[in-house]
């Protein structure tokens, strides 16, 4: 039998008592102690049953309300206050039938388009990278990549078929499309039951649980993109599985440690962890259950009746199974990647050489340790990985037009240098009783690079590079020619930041593989740094090296790869890298792909900014042929109405707490503590996945909304469910069929540009309710027999906007005044751009001019000589040690008069 909420009331000066909410049913204990038996009586029939004529209540004939899972407390309560879900036979037949008729929407038409459409282009290409276990990167995690993959074995995809644009042809490849689109499909039907199930478990009525579950399959957004190889449908799927078990979990708060009980936290747990593994979307989801956490285990600590030992089992429970399980997870998720994906791929160049050691195909080998005068050293650039210092017979064009020095890809004779001693400390060597002594390099030690091959040295000046142009940038160059010794703009200050632990003296000693170092200029005082900037093309497009001061260590720090010295004696000991273990690598995989994230800033025709989110000013082209388009837009009046509700809910906690400091205890209908604990985890979670894309720089999209919306339209259906339930029947269910019949017919309304079916000209315009809605109408058909076509599958750009690297950034249609056409989002166009290893050099071309070059370089320097200074400046400022660490103020000497000689090349070079 139902029985009455707990009501307060407040006592008047004066007057009787004043109860502020009427009555409401729920499963809770009839009254509380004090509440005047009258006032109950009078509010029930005979035998204590509802009285018809306060308003809308449900009775156990109707919804079994007081067993069923909305007759209970909220979800955060005690044992004595939890809710007890028991889903009738006619109420699972009902799920049955709806997740029936999602189906039929969701699956329908599914092998259409039969053509690439949108990020495809990426996510179904790496599908055939872990089918051929080649390994790649990408800046997401790898779970949903994986699930397409077995997605594709199973429908008898080789991996062969590359997605390399949009519109490619899916049926004249024999690519089975329709088996790799059905895995999202799934998914996003699966959402239907979920959302079913999370607001039964919430406490809500089957009535609103029917509502929700309806509206969620007929969503045109969710539905759009669950349709295709994109990644969104699984986050979304794992999100709701979250939320869903989170709310069962509640459920069995009487039982607390039972078996049920520990089922349904483990198996948020393990959700939890599956979303995060999808996309890092999924640390606001980690975020959302948080704070209910924190909430949950702050309202036990005021529970009398739990002991402290028990609450440190509750503590220790949630910690383990929404700490320690979710992480393991996604540890294990990035195991099964690694182990897929064991062959050298074009994801090496984002990986550091340890990591590229682990990969089948990549073999860096061992070389001597120990670094001494006279070795021949490769050098590698450690915080980027794009390259080795490098150098070769080709001049700047701008600067000093000096020898380049850049950072380049491939490993070849042009990236040895000599490292050797300064003219003055080989001198004294020369005198001593050993000059052939082999001399172990140490920190602090002041050297010089020689080229190996064109025997210039590294040096540098007060000239800008030809790409970073600020004042704190110096030039590096190859100076010098047979027979010159140098000047003091070749030394450099060799200053070891890190060790590896393994060899302690790798701290203090220079040393192969295991020392992470700086060079220091010793005139100018600036490090020798590259920030991954390619050089024009006339400098074969390789990566700019500059002399920075004031930089920062990770860009300025080198390792020693590469060791090779005929007088180093053959039991020397040998350095190799390292293989690291799995947290090493996900580590490592994480740090990369947070870096690539945060530098997502190039521009696209379809980005948008989270503050248009919400109202959908905004939609999203996805691919477009002929007479057909597939267009992301959402159903207006969910998305309005979501907004409209979360955003009540916020003013009205706002204005519920004003009023309890003014000792005005409103119930709010009766239903003020249900609301809070039901909308305000929809709430919470709407404002966690949403709130942090304002601080985000990069690219951002509509559909980085969708597991908002979700958790929006969740909020909702609770609001219009608990807010209803005391009016009468027949008014609640006019409001509900009449926001289900809205839905319907927004579905078919904009249900051509999620399917990418025939539409007409005249019903494409009158659905744009606001002219930011971009979806090209002139590619249907007229109504009245005119055709106008402005769409094909590969426009021809009309306006390009280049961007890093010379791609287009922007393309837009042949006529300015139409919508863009559909671009997949490609977040790692500038990083394989900068990875990409330059063109091979035709070395033999570039030495045929070496005779040459020295000629016209002594004939500079005599011209020049007497008429040029290039004394190393040092500012007042630059003494600071925060400069360049630990030559600060340190002694040196000025650079003789025309020592720094700018060698132009002479016409024709």
């Amino acid at each position: 039998m139902a029985h009455l909420e707990n009501m307060r009331y407040r006592k008047q000066p004066g007057t009787a008592a004043v109860y502020e909410d009427a009555t409401v049913i729920s499963g809770m204990s009839p009254t509380t102690p004090g509440t005047p038996v009258t006032a109950v009586e009078d509010m029930m029939g005979e035998n204590m049953e509802p009285r018809s004529d306060l308003g809308y209540s449900y009775g156990k004939k109707d919804l079994n309300y007081a067993d069923y899972s909305a007759a209970g407390a909220a979800p955060h309560q005690s044992s004595d206050r939890s809710l007890r879900l028991t889903i009738s036979k006619n109420q699972w037949l009902t799920l049955g039938l709806i997740t029936l008729f999602a189906a039929y929407i969701r699956l329908w038409r599914l092998s259409n388009p039969a053509n690439v459409v949108f990020d495809e282009v990426h996510f179904g290409k790496f599908a055939g990278k872990y089918l051929n276990s080649t390994y790649f990167f990408d800046v997401h995690p790898p779970l949903a990549k994986m699930m397409f993959a077995a997605a594709g074995k199973l429908a008898g995809y080789d991996g062969v078929f590359d997605f390399k644009s949009i519109g490619l042809d899916y049926i004249s490849a024999g690519v089975p499309y329709v088996g790799m689109r059905l895995m999202p499909a799934l998914l996003g039907l699966a959402m239907v039951p979920i959302s079913y199930i999370t607001l039964a478990a919430f406490g809500h009525a089957a009535d609103a649980c029917a509502l929700g579950a309806l509206v969620v399959a007929l969503e045109n957004a969710l539905l759009t993109q669950s349709r295709l190889i994109l990644l969104d449908a699984a986050l979304i799927f794992f999100t709701g599985a979250t939320v869903m078990c989170w709310a069962l979990f509640f459920t069995q708060a009487h039982r607390p440690f039972s078996n049920r009980w520990w089922t349904y936290l483990l198996l948020t747990g393990i959700n939890m962890g599956n979303a995060l593994s999808c996309k890092w979307v999924g640390l606001f989801l980690v975020a959302t259950i948080g704070v209910w956490t924190l909430k949950d285990l702050w309202e036990k600590l005021g529970d009398l009746s739990i002991t402290p030992t028990q609450y440190a089992k509750h503590f220790m429970a949630r910690g383990f199974a929404l700490i320690v399980v979710p992480l393991t997870v996604y540890l294990f998720w990035f195991q099964i990647h690694f182990s897929v994906l064991h062959k050298s791929g074009d994801g090496n160049a984002f990986m550091s050489p340890e990591f590229q050691n682990t990969l089948d195909g990549v073999s860096l080998g061992h070389t001597p340790r120990d670094i001494y005068y006279g070795s021949r050293i490769r050098i590698r650039h450690a915080a980027t990985n794009a390259g080795y210092l490098h150098s070769h017979l080709s001049n700047y064009e701008s600067g000093s037009k000096q020898q380049q020095v850049t950072l380049y890809g491939f490993r070849d004779e042009n990236n040895y240098w000599m490292i050797t001693r300064t003219e003055a400390a080989e001198q004294r060597v020369q005198n001593s009783t050993d000059p052939t002594a082999l001399q172990q390099i140490k920190d602090g030690d002041i050297v010089r690079l020689m080229h190996y091959k064109t025997h210039r040295r590294l040096h540098s000046h007060d000239v800008r590079p030809p790409v970073t142009t600020n004042d704190y940038q110096n030039e590096v160059s190859g100076y010098g020619w047979e027979g010159f010794k140098g000047d003091s703009n070749d030394h450099w200050r060799v200053q070891i930041l890190e060790g590896d632990s393994r060899v302690p003296e790798s701290k203090e000693k220079l040393m192969a593989i295991h020392s992470r170092f700086r060079l220091i200029h010793v005139g100018q005082r600036c490090a020798l740094f590259s920030n991954r900037k390619k050089l024009p093309k006339w400098a074969h497009e390789q990566v700019e090296v500059t002399c920075m001061k004031s930089a920062k260590f990770p860009k300025t720090l080198w390792r020693i790869e590469t060791n090779i010295n005929s007088q180093i004696p053959a039991d020397a000991p040998l350095a190799e890298y390292k293989r690291p273990g799995l947290v090493a690598k996900v580590l490592e995989a994480t740090a990369v792909m947070w870096r690539v994230n945060n530098g997502l800033t190039k521009s696209h025709p379809y980005e948008s900014r989270p503050h248009t989110w919400p109202w959908m000013r905004r939609g999203m082209s996805f691919w477009g042929k002929e007479s057909r388009g597939i267009y992301l837009l959402g159903t207006p009046i969910l998305w309005w109405l979501s907004f409209v509700a979360i955003s009540a809910f916020a003013g009205i906690q706002v204005v519920m707490f004003l009023r309890d400091r003014r000792g005005i205890c409103d119930r709010l209908m009766g239903v003020r503590e249900r609301y809070a604990d039901t909308v305000g985890f929809f709430f919470i979670g709407w404002v966690l996945h949403w709130i942090p894309f304002f601080i985000m720089g990069r690219q951002l999209f509509i559909h980085h909304y969708l597991p908002a919306l979700w958790l929006a339209i969740m909020g909702f259906i609770g609001t219009l469910d608990l807010f209803t339930r005391r009016i009468s029947r027949r008014v609640r269910q006019v409001l509900m069929i009449g926001l289900l019949l809205v839905t319907i017919r927004m579905y078919f309304q904009y249900s051509h540009i999620a399917y990418g079916t025939a539409w007409s000209r005249e019903g494409c315009q009158s659905s744009k309710w606001l002219k930011s809605w971009d979806y090209d109408c002139k590619r249907y058909p007229s109504m009245h027999g005119t055709v106008t076509t402005t769409a094909v599958d590969v426009p021809q750009p009309t306006t390009v906007m280049p961007s890093i690297g010379g791609s287009p950034a922007v393309i837009h249609a042949q006529n300015p005044e139409d919508p863009p056409q559909a671009e997949h989002f490609d977040p790692l166009e500038n990083e394989n751009k900068l990875n990409e290893p330059a063109p091979r050099i035709d070395h033999d071309k570039l030495n045929s001019n070496a005779d040459k070059l020295n000629k016209d370089m002594k004939k500079a320097a005599t011209t020049a000589r007497g008429d040029e200074k290039d004394e190393p400046v040092v500012h007042d400022d630059e003494k600071d040690e925060h400069f360049v660490g630990g030559d600060a103020g340190q002694d040196h000497t000025p650079t003789p008069q025309g020592s720094n000689l700018q060698a132009p090349v002479p016409p024709g070079f």
